[in-house]
């Protein structure tokens, strides 16, 4: 760990001295994710970032999360802000990110669903922003693909005359896409906001915790799972619409499920095809990956696969 500001909280926090660090493989953010054992207390797990910047915002809130979350995530053993560096210090998880969805872990991730409906839907804290709100810059795609003189016919000027898969409309998603706030602005659960197979830890014994909880965020409670699912099927093949039904939030509303997922599938649509991200080699990729399997989830819904 090069950063002095960060080992010095790290050692403050845990009364102890680091002997050694293990940074996590490069991820989709740029922060410090590090292994750390230390003298005397064993292994803990540190996260930290420059304030005012967004990695070091997903500390902070993150660590403000942790009472909230509870024990499904790791045990926060503290936060401190020193010299301009947020930096939280976790029990370390003796396992592995998921990296790809089998079957028990989908099945022990729908259980997991009842408890964090019983504990965030709705919102145990007040000091959120809404995720229809948050997500719509990314919005537009669908509909700027279908009108050659929309404002923002530019952003996807890079996509144009390709052909969209699972044999849908351009014009049909743009229906769905534009009634997003409708859909998605009513919601008043706690988003993780960032549910995938790399934010999800397995220990040996099966057991799953969430991790990266970096957003106050608010929508609807099964706006988390429409999210999630997609990656399920794009890491694991598993069967997204399966995984709702069987989730605490199986009774969320048809329509809407739709229309969050032209949306999200927009964003990755258009971004996915952009060049690769500074810093960010494998973003590109997981993008398109994710669209892809969106697709095929509306399309499957839609009755055209």
């Amino acid at each position: 760990m090069e950063v002095v500001p960060a080992v010095t909280a790290v050692e403050h926090l845990t009364y102890d001295r680091l002997l050694d660090e293990q940074p996590a493989a490069a991820g989709f953010t740029m922060s410090i994710a590090s292994t750390v054992k230390l003298a005397r207390a064993g292994t803990v797990f540190v996260k930290a970032g420059q304030v005012g910047t967004a990695a070091g915002d997903a500390v902070t809130t993150g660590a403000q999360l942790a009472p909230v979350i509870g024990d499904l995530g790791p045990p926060l053993v503290g936060h401190l802000i020193v010299e301009g560096w947020s930096v939280a210090v976790y029990d370390f998880i003796a396992g592995t990110a998921l990296g790809r969805w089998d079957e028990s872990a989908v099945l022990e991730m729908a259980e997991i669903s009842f408890r964090l409906r019983e504990r965030v839907d709705p919102s145990p804290i007040t000091d959120t922003t809404p995720y229809a709100q948050e997500f719509a810059p990314l919005l537009g795609c669908w509909e700027a693909l279908e009108d050659p003189n929309h404002p923002d016919r530019r952003s996807v000027e890079h996509i144009v005359g390709l052909d969209l898969p699972n044999g849908f409309e351009v014009s049909a998603l743009a229906e769905l896409e534009r009634r997003w706030f409708e859909a998605l602005g009513p919601g008043r659960a706690l988003q993780h906001g960032d549910l995938r197979a790399d934010n999800v830890v397995r220990e040996p014994s099966g057991r799953l915790w969430l991790v990266d909880w970096t957003h106050k965020w608010t929508a609807p409670g099964w706006a988390d799972l429409v999210r999630l699912a997609p990656d399920m099927a794009a890491h694991g093949g598993q069967d997204p619409e399966a995984f709702l039904r069987r989730s605490a939030w199986n009774d969320a509303p048809r329509d809407g499920v739709d229309v969050m997922l032209a949306g999200l599938a927009g964003r990755c649509w258009r971004d996915g095809h952009l060049p690769a991200a500074p810093g960010l080699p494998h973003l590109r990729q997981m993008q398109l990956e994710q669209g892809d399997a969106i697709l095929h989830w509306l399309a499957v819904r839609a009755g055209l696969r």
